[in-house]
């Protein structure tokens, strides 16, 4: 059963087999020391400290899926015990995505000149590629940011939107692809719409309904959460991208929920702009995000930071959105050594996965009974966010139960005098964490 939320205070398929076998070794770890451009760049020497054999069974070379997931899960350090159900927040990083941006800011650190770090202008290009590749764009396209919030900001500061103007948003929007809209409004004058969805759709259809019924001729953009934070429901993407795009109107898609977790083409989705983070399902560097802006928008998007080397970077594409000062480059060449780990994997793999892990944990929890639903059960509205109600006032009350009790890392908030909880596993998650989060959940019925 859904249920109806009015507000939220706070903010079983097969496994298809790896396409390129040769991936079967991710180069994980690092050397004592690093020598010039070593693990930043792709022709670096190998980061032999240790490396991920994709476990193979006898049988002609099929990947045995439980070893798999199990080795994986040895790739993170996360504290022994520990059952962390909230990717949709926070996500560890890999200890190689660790030691690798670790090991290059002792090197800058060590040698801060010029010619040391002149290397990042090279490796930041290898990255951006490699970004390029994975959501099915140009590499002209992607700016590297600091997070989703900053992509957003990016577009909804870098638009000309005037007093005649509307822009259409979802209700279920992160705050950065919401508020932010208002904020903006507020100072420039154009109007902000609201849509609201069903809160029991049964088909797609029914989410796209009453997008199609607020957009109008004074519509300019419109912008959603590709899935909702705070419901775990799906949009389809790009079927209002492309009812956007037949009446003129630009997208903005709010990716922090898949960006890592979906099998992404961004071509094929047809969105204007889309955002992301590193820090969640990808489970990379922390503070490194993605904004990627359609070739033909790039010139009518405004930068909302200029500063050294702008006339460079204003003709080199997305790259002007990214023209911030000094930052933390170690940190931007650590984001290619999680990527590297999807690549190895396997995107549709990863999705399927996290795909599968959250239809688990939803089976076994409905079959407790007494728990209605937030996210819908449908695969093509819902991704890997499960969300679901208990009857209790104090959702403080159960993150401390699910934690000092189960060991369980979650978030649990007020609606309508109850508490929303939200469970959202990533690869390194086991079906037998997710049976102890059952068990949790059990017991607070």
């Amino acid at each position: 059963m859904a249920v109806k939320v009015k507000s939220l205070e706070w903010s079983m398929s097969n496994f298809s087999s790896l396409r390129d076998i040769d991936r079967r070794k991710f180069l994980f770890g690092l050397t004592g020391t690093i020598g010039l451009a070593a693990a930043s760049n792709a022709d670096a020497q190998p980061l032999s400290k240790s490396v991920l054999d994709l476990p193979h069974a006898a049988n002609g070379g099929q990947i045995d899926e439980n070893k798999l997931w199990a080795q994986v899960k040895t790739l993170f350090p996360l504290r022994p015990g520990l059952i962390h159900l909230n990717s949709a927040n926070f996500a560890p990083s890999s200890t190689a995505v660790l030691d690798t941006a670790e090991a290059l800011s002792r090197d800058v650190n060590g040698d801060p000149s010029f010619e040391n770090r002149f290397k990042f202008e090279a490796s930041i290009e290898v990255v951006r590629a490699s970004l390029a590749t994975m959501l099915g764009a140009n590499q002209d396209e992607i700016a590297i940011t600091r997070n989703t919030s900053e992509g957003n900001r990016t577009v909804i500061a870098g638009l000309n939107l005037g007093s005649q103007d509307e822009v259409v948003i979802w209700d279920q929007n992160h705050e950065s692809n919401n508020v932010a809209w208002d904020v903006w409004a507020a100072r420039y004058g154009f109007k902000v719409v609201r849509v609201s969805t069903p809160h029991q759709p049964e088909a797609p259809s029914d989410l796209i309904k009453p997008f199609r019924a607020a957009l109008n001729a004074r519509t300019k953009v419109l912008a959603f959460s590709h899935v909702s934070n705070v419901s775990g429901i799906a949009l389809p993407a790009a079927d209002l991208c492309r009812i956007a795009a037949k009446n003129g109107i630009l997208t903005l898609v709010d990716g922090a929920q898949t960006f890592g977790m979906m099998n992404l083409d961004l071509h094929e989705m047809g969105c204007d702009f889309f955002t992301g983070s590193a820090h969640k399902w990808l489970a990379g560097p922390h503070e490194v995000g993605v904004l990627y802006v359609r070739a033909s928008r790039i010139e009518q998007l405004w930068p909302s930071m200029v500063t050294h080397n702008w006339e460079k970077m204003s003709r080199a594409g997305a790259r002007k959105f990214e023209c911030l000062g000094q930052r933390q480059d170690s940190r931007i060449d650590a984001l290619k050594v999680a990527v590297d780990l999807h690549n190895t994997l396997g995107h549709e793999r990863v999705e399927e996965r996290i795909r599968f892990l959250a239809a688990y944990v939803r089976t076994a929890i409905a079959a407790l009974g007494k728990v209605d639903f937030i996210t819908p059960f449908q695969p093509e509205m819902s991704a890997g966010i499960v969300m679901f109600m208990l009857n209790t006032e104090n959702p403080r009350s159960v993150m401390e139960t699910f934690y000092n009790k189960y060991n369980i890392s979650a978030v649990a908030y007020p609606v309508n005098g109850k508490s929303a909880v939200r469970f959202s596993p990533n690869i390194y998650v086991t079906t037998d964490e997710l049976d102890v989060a059952v068990k949790a959940v059990s017991s607070l019925l």
